[in-house]
């Protein structure tokens, strides 16, 4: 898929900001694709979700996910991602946790010449979301490794460095799940990229939880 076909017929497409694990190409609707860039208005932090079966399957609570408040000030690395009009309903599911959100493009910069008259959107999450760490709902790693994986391979080791900077909430438990993982999107990494993840975790500060 190219930016000409959207050009072409851009009734047929629509635009969403992704700020997590939607920056990994490996995540995402094969016909989708992005550009990457920074939007000013937003800032990126862990939120904690309610409980659910699925996520307390694996002995916790819930889990904690990135999401964004608004934030006039503050900049955010993400990739603008083009999709096809009819799968936008399978993003609404996957993001069932997030309210969809108009976004005015012209908060977005990107070296990229993007087309005009595509609505576009951001998702923010509805869920409350508490500046207390809950041990009882952690980050699961094989979410992080997708999120830092999409980020490095979209910005390069210093993208990673500002996702790690410009996120609220590393006091947040990680909950060491690599190698059993629970994250249904999850991602392979190479030893190099395991290594980074792992360093720039550690600077966070983030606490490591074994699985129970």
């Amino acid at each position: 898929m190219t930016l000409e076909q959207v050009r072409e017929k851009p009734q047929e497409w629509v635009g969403y900001f992704g700020y997590g694990s939607l920056v990994n190409d490996d995540t995402r609707n094969a016909e989708s694709f992005g550009f990457a860039g920074r939007l000013k208005g937003y800032r990126r932090r862990w939120s904690i979700w309610s409980a659910s079966a699925e996520r307390r399957a694996f002995g916790f609570g819930g889990v904690a996910a990135l999401s964004v408040t608004a934030n006039a000030q503050s900049l955010c690395d993400g990739l603008l991602i083009f999709d096809r009009k009819d799968h936008l309903p399978k993003v609404d599911e996957r993001e069932a946790m997030y309210d969809r959100v108009k976004l005015d493009l012209c908060n977005f910069s990107s070296k990229e010449n993007l087309p005009a008259g595509i609505d576009c959107y951001i998702y923010v999450g509805h869920t409350p979301h508490t500046e207390v760490a809950d041990p009882d709902y952690p980050i699961l790693q094989s979410y992080v490794d997708a999120v830092m994986q999409g980020f490095l391979h979209k910005f390069g080791e210093e993208g990673v460095a500002r996702f790690v900077a410009e996120t609220d909430g590393w006091q947040t438990p990680i909950v060491q799940d690599r190698d059993r993982p629970f994250y249904p999107r999850s991602v392979t990494l190479s030893l190099e990229e395991e290594e980074l993840i792992d360093h720039y975790v550690k600077l966070s500060g983030a606490p490591l939880v074994s699985l129970p």
